[in-house]
């Protein structure tokens, strides 16, 4: 989600893939860029982003898939990456929060 602002204000989250409180890592390769819901869905285990830097959804979660901002909608979605390889989250940080904190 993309938003300007007149008053400079940004929908907008710098999103830790392994929480700086474990890990002490604020670098750009232990984060996303995410808005506020996904945020939070992402914080919470309801999506992840697998091997091939593409979204996954819990199957545990129950919503209205009818609904225009469904999570189940973002399924398999590739990410939307910064330009230049060294920037993209780390295969590893992404593999720690499948692990330890994506609901299956």
């Amino acid at each position: 989600m993309r938003l300007s602002s007149l008053h400079g204000y940004s929908l907008i989250d710098a999103c830790h893939i392994v929480p700086f409180s474990l890990s002490k890592d604020d670098r750009v390769t232990n984060g996303l860029a995410l808005c506020p819901n996904l945020h939070r869905a992402f914080d919470r285990g309801m999506i992840t982003v697998d091997e091939e830097l593409r979204v996954k959804v819990s199957p545990t979660i129950a919503e209205d898939e009818g609904n225009a901002y469904s999570l189940k909608k973002l399924e398999g979605k590739s990410l939307n990456l910064p330009f230049g390889s060294i920037h993209y989250p780390a295969a590893t940080n992404l593999a720690w929060h499948r692990e330890y904190v994506f609901k299956r």
